[in-house]
Order: structure tokens, then C-alpha cells, then sequence
């Protein structure tokens, strides 16, 4: 499919260990991708190695018949954004200019933003309802607050392919929700590509189009979440890779699995 995202037998190890082992995948544009595994199972490795991260990966991953390996930083910079986690710094920038600064993959070396980007990133802000943040030092902020700025930045990098590590992280029951409402509203829009690790399997069945399934270093099974029947598969894989029972509610917003 043209401007589809293609991991093709990815592996990796960090010294004798294969942490990854032929994983493929396929990521659509406009479709919610989350991955779900345990602790230590290879999420956040593979979101590196997806991203050009890591070095000494082997497989390919292509856009839209591009090999990532072969582009430029510059290149990549305007194609696909990673957001860690955990976002730790000490930097003095305000709010706007964290924001702004995605824009930087499309400027020269010699060349600074201008106001009209400054008004882009404004923009933003009351996008994501944080324009209140905007003088405020990046480091005065809360985990949950700075993990909005990032994303206003990746917003602004207008990348075509997004990264999330955990993105709920952080974040207040209620904002959890809103972030995703909002996310998964902005990818359909703008047609973007996604894979975003996280733990709560509830938000995954309700927000994704797609889950993947990480269990010991590779992909075990990738759930349609527009399917029939897919929160049956979704038990099965669960009690595979926790080795424990599960049950499913059904509730107005769609099936809970409980443990």
C-alpha cells in the first residue's frame, strides 16, 4: 500500500540477547497502532528501531518504498517523530519555543524561526489547550504537561509518521482521554502513521484501529479492532503472554477486559 510504513524482519540484540527477532509489520495511514507486551517484551526498542535510533539493526523499514536507512537526518526530521516516555531535561526554553523548534528540520543552518511560525505554534497550544503554558520554562512543568508540549512540537514538525512511547504516561485519568480523543482524531485527518506502546489494555481496545501484540521478541498476533469478535482474540493473547484468566465487560463505550 502506497505511503504505508513496512518493517520487514527487523532484528536486534544488545550483546548476545536478541531483543527483537524478525518482526514485521505493516502501518497504515490514518489508523491508530498500539502495541501491547509485558515488561521487557521489546516495545520501546522496537519504537527506537523503528525510528533509526539504534544502530546495528538488522531488516529494513521502508515509507512509501524509501529505506529509512538511506535518508538524511534532515529528511528524516520532516518524515518521523519519536517521543520517549520519559522526558527528562534541564533546558530554559519557554513552552513556545519547545514548540517551535519543530519546525527546525526546514530551515537552513544560518536561518532562525520567524513570527509566522511563532503564530503557528500559538496556534497549536489552543489546539491542545495549553496556550496558558506558553511563557513558562519547560522545566517548571509537570511530567503530563511537558508530554503535551512534545507533542505540540510534533504537531509542528508536520511529520508523516509518529512515534509514542507510552504517551498516557503521566497523565490524569481525564487528560488520558482527551489525548486520545484528540490524537486519534488529528491521525485520521492528516493521514498520518502510528505506533504507540502502552500498558492499559482498556485504552487500547478503545481507542485503537489496530493492536499489535509483543511477547517474547516478537509479534504474535495483530488484532482488527473494526472486526468481529476481535476482544476474543485480544482474551486469548492476554492470557497467553500474563499466563493468567481474563474477562470481558461489555459497557456503552465498548468491551472492558478486567483481571
Amino acid at each position: 500500500m502506497r505511503d504505508s510504513l513496512n518493517i520487514e524482519n527487523i532484528e536486534f540484540y544488545y550483546g548476545d540477547y536478541k531483543v527483537l527477532d524478525e518482526i514485521n509489520m505493516k502501518l497504515k495511514p490514518g489508523e491508530i497502532n498500539i502495541l501491547i507486551g509485558v515488561n521487557g517484551a521489546g516495545k520501546t526498542t522496537l519504537l527506537k528501531a523503528i525510528s533509526g535510533l539504534l544502530k546495528d539493526i538488522r531488516g529494513t523499514v521502508y515509507y512509501d518504498d524509501l529505506d529509512l536507512k538511506n535518508m538524511s537526518y534532515r529528511e528524516k526530521g520532516k518524515l518521523i517523530s519519536f517521543i520517549p516516555q520519559n522526558i527528562h531535561t534541564d533546558q530554559n526554553y519557554s513552552v513556545l519555543d519547545i514548540v517551535v523548534m519543530g519546525i527546525t528540520p526546514y530551515l537552513s543552518l544560518i536561518e532562525n524561526p520567524r513570527e509566522e511560525h511563532y503564530e503557528i505554534g500559538r496556534q497549536i497550544l489552543k489546539e491542545l489547550n495549553i496556550y496558558h503554558l506558553k511563557d513558562n520554562s519547560i522545566g517548571e512543568l509537570s511530567g503530563g504537561e511537558r508530554r503535551m508540549v512534545y507533542l505540540g512540537r510534533v504537531l509542528m514538525q508536520k511529520c508523516k509518521i509518529i512515534l509514542l512511547d507510552e504517551p498516557n504516561t503521566f497523565l490524569d485519568y481525564v487528560r488520558q482521554h482527551d489525548f486520545f480523543t484528540f490524537i486519534s482524531k488529528f491521525v485520521k485527518e492528516k493521514k498520518l502513521i502510528t505506533l504507540f506502546t502502552i500498558h492499559d489494555i482498556n485504552l487500547a481496545l478503545r481507542y485503537a484501529d489496530r493492536i499489535h501484540i509483543l511477547d517474547k521478541n516478537k509479534i504474535i498476533d495483530v488484532v482488527n479492532c473494526r472486526e468481529s469478535g476481535y476482544e476474543k482474540r485480544i482474551l486469548e493473547s492476554l492470557k497467553k503472554i500474563y499466563m493468567r484468566d481474563f474477562s470481558i465487560v461489555d459497557t456503552k463505550v465498548g468491551p472492558m477486559i478486567i483481571c
